[in-house]
């Protein structure tokens, strides 16, 4: 989809929802579980993007898959994106939800890339340092990248703190062209 403008208006619909409801935490939870699930699972990916399965097949999979797992008002938005034929767009209504849900409490995201993954105190220490810079608290948005070697880059609102190995020995190399 990549339409901003749709996906923000889902993601609104749901989060208004489920805080009248009071489920806002659980579906917060199933949210991020549900993202998971898209990013990880190729299968499951490619099911929500084939246009050849009828919406009531898919309603049908996704009941049987999960309608043990989700809170029922995210399974049932799911059933409206299958109807709407917007399910292709779940990952984008489910990220601006997450967005949306960030914003409310006031926390900023740090889109951060690592060679590898980072330990959980790894995580808690750049949180802190991340939280004492902008004065805000901050949620790490993690991505692996073996590219940049070691490190980790984090962008934070505008601003971009590059420690990564490559960009390192980059500047290294300019400094020794230099002379």
């Amino acid at each position: 989809m990549r339409d901003i403008r749709v996906a923000k208006r889902y993601a609104d619909a749901i989060y208004s929802a489920a805080a009248e409801a009071g489920v806002l935490d659980n579906v917060i939870e199933d949210v991020i579980s549900l993202l998971d699930l898209i990013r990880d699972s190729d299968g499951f990916n490619a099911f929500l993007h084939d246009l050849l399965i009828a919406p009531e097949t898919k309603q049908s999979i996704l009941q049987e898959l999960l309608g043990d797992h989700l809170d029922p008002l995210l399974l049932n938005s799911l059933f409206l994106l299958v109807l709407k034929h917007r399910e292709r767009s779940t990952e984008d209504i489910l990220s601006a939800f997450l967005q949306l849900v960030d914003e409310q409490a006031g926390r900023l995201v740090a889109d951060v890339t690592s060679a590898i993954e980072l330990t959980d105190k790894q995580q808690d220490a750049l949180v802190e340092k991340l939280n004492g810079y902008s004065g805000k608290q901050v949620r790490l948005n993690m991505q692996i990248d073996s590219s940049i070697k070691g490190g980790f880059i984090a962008k934070l609102e505008d601003t971009v703190f590059d420690g990564s190995v490559a960009t390192q020995l980059q500047r290294l190399k300019k400094q020794l062209a230099r002379g």
